[in-house]
This record gives C-alpha cells, structure tokens and sequence, in this order.
C-alpha cells in the first residue's frame, strides 16, 4: 500500500513491537512521541533566543521582538509535526 511508504511510525522503525511491552505502553508511546518532539524543539527555540539575547547589545528593545519571533516558530513547528503526525 503507497499509504505505508508514508508511515510516520518511528516506534515500528526502531523497535519490533514486542519489545516495548504491553499494548497499553505502545499506544501511550506512540501518542507521546509528538508531544515530546514538540516540547524539545521548543526548548531548543528558547535556548537559542535566550543565547541571542544574552549576546546582544541592544538586549531592552530587542527582548520582546525575539519572544515574539520564537513563539511564532514554536507554534509553526508544532503546526507541522501534528500535521505530519496525523
């Protein structure tokens, strides 16, 4: 099925099924992933922002530019993953 070449099951790449447990923990993981990946890129935004703005010389003006700027790539990238994702 061309539905399959597609298939963003990272769990079902890395580790057969029945090494990760019961059916409970493998829906729980694979509702999980997303969320995780979302949050950790968050974090990396956030990092970087902060890193810019420690760097910068103008740090007053540029502080609310540089939230404004991050928490729109968050909400991109979060767009993207669950459109991927679902």
């Amino acid at each position: 099925d061309i539905l399959d070449a597609f298939s963003l099951d990272v769990l079902g790449l890395t580790y057969p099924d029945s090494c990760i447990g019961s059916m409970r923990a493998r829906i729980l993981l694979s509702a999980l992933w997303p969320i995780l990946v979302v949050l950790l890129g968050a974090a990396a935004l956030a990092s970087h922002t902060v890193a810019v703005w420690l760097l910068s010389d103008r740090a007053g003006h540029l502080r609310s530019d540089l939230g404004r700027a991050t928490l729109g790539r968050v909400l991109y990238w979060a767009i993207l993953v669950a459109y991927l994702v679902l």
